[in-house]
């Protein structure tokens, strides 16, 4: 599944065609129309496009993983999530076209570290074993929650402890995997949580629904939001190690400084927040700062 943005001098919309394309201006309007944030869109911005590489001037290959909702997923065949369309602001303000290609999340970074894309927009948290591979550009800063069915009450979480013993279901290579089984024995000692992986999200949460783990553990974005679109899952209110979570791109490409700046640009300017607040994005997630994460410099 491919789909290229083009990023205009003139303020383009937002609004994401199909992937192969719509076959006319109604169909790309009634496609704008029905998107949340179709409303953002970003101008050129000069500084940031004179800056871009002459390896990135006939566009970047970007993949996108395809279900992690709101953030970037794919529905009816076209991509959407508030990252997604982000991307596209960036693309904008660089005035460059950016590729985008539907992926597996575990074949994004494998795909990165074989030159297959130049970028990946997958909520990619920060870990270090990614920092020896990958360079950060941070979307947002997110927590891990935990969430149980709604029919299984008894399987409630308040805090971390409550976890320990319990059945756990993540999705395969995610950054709550990494956490929870090299903190498994710091949180509970010996009665560890199991952890479980899924190759997607959904059947992640299917485990939990249909009783055979006891919690599944994401994102707190993602995890509110499947709360909210089925009605089956009751969420935990606390978020376990807050970080940041974002774009990722090979180690050391000079791609990175000018998402980076592009990133400021649309933070700048008000695009960002607006972009996110359409979406209903928590405003505690915000970024007041663009950075660009680094295995020397962790912290941005």
């Amino acid at each position: 599944m491919k789909k290229r943005l083009l990023a205009l001098p003139a303020i383009l919309s937002l609004g994401l065609l199909t992937a192969c394309g719509a076959s006319s201006a109604d169909e790309a309007q009634k496609s704008e129309d029905a998107s949340p944030g179709a409303s953002v869109s970003a101008e050129k911005d000069e500084a940031v496009a004179g800056s871009v590489p002459d390896e990135f001037a006939e566009g970047v290959n970007v993949a996108v993983y395809n279900d992690w909702a709101p953030e970037e997923y794919v529905e009816n065949g076209e991509f959407k999530g508030w990252s997604v369309q982000l991307a596209q602001i960036w693309s904008q303000k660089m005035d460059v076209e950016f590729s985008l290609s539907g992926s597996g999340f575990d074949s994004i970074v494998p795909g990165l570290d074989n030159g297959r894309y130049d970028m990946a927009v997958a909520s990619l948290g920060v870990t270090d074993e990614r920092l020896k591979t990958l360079d950060f550009v941070p979307m947002q800063e997110e927590g891990t929650s935990f969430a149980w069915s709604k029919n299984n009450p008894d399987k409630a979480v308040k805090e971390t402890k409550d976890a320990c013993g319990k059945t756990i279901a993540v999705l395969t290579g995610a950054w709550e995997y990494d956490y929870l089984t090299s903190h498994n024995e710091e949180l509970c000692g010996a009665d560890r949580m199991e952890i479980q992986q899924f190759k997607d999200q959904p059947s992640a949460e299917l485990a939990v629904t249909s009783n055979r783990v006891d919690l599944v553990a994401a994102g707190s974005g993602k995890l509110g939001y499947a709360a909210k679109q089925s009605g089956s899952l009751e969420v935990g209110d606390f978020i376990v190690d807050a970080v940041y979570n974002g774009v990722g791109v090979p180690k050391g490409s000079p791609l990175g400084p000018i998402l980076r700046d592009a990133m400021q640009s649309a933070i700048d300017d008000g695009t960002y927040g607006e972009l996110r607040r359409d979406w209903g994005a928590n405003e505690e997630g915000d970024l007041k700062e663009a950075v660009l994460i680094t295995e020397n410099n962790p912290n941005g």
